[in-house]
């Protein structure tokens, strides 16, 4: 699916990137365009951007790409 923002906070070596998608919990694991994958920390609780069906994932480290790939669960 293609992220709406990505943004990464170096100080904090965090990402965190915006979807139009509800359903992903924290837990779930995402991969990046060079195939890095990353574990869904935390989601950032906007009441706004539900409304619009926008679900930002916090995630450790710098996400590359505007892109997030789900990774199959087993």
């Amino acid at each position: 699916m293609k992220a709406i923002d990505v943004f990464y906070l170096e100080s904090e070596d965090i990402s965190c990137i915006s979807i139009q998608r509800t359903d992903i919990e924290a837990g779930r694991k995402i991969v990046d365009k060079s195939g890095t994958v990353f574990e869904v920390d935390s989601l950032v609780v906007d009441g706004r951007a539900l409304l619009k069906g926008i679900t930002r994932l916090l995630v450790n480290g710098k996400f590359e790409g505007d892109i997030v790939n789900l990774v199959d669960e087993e």
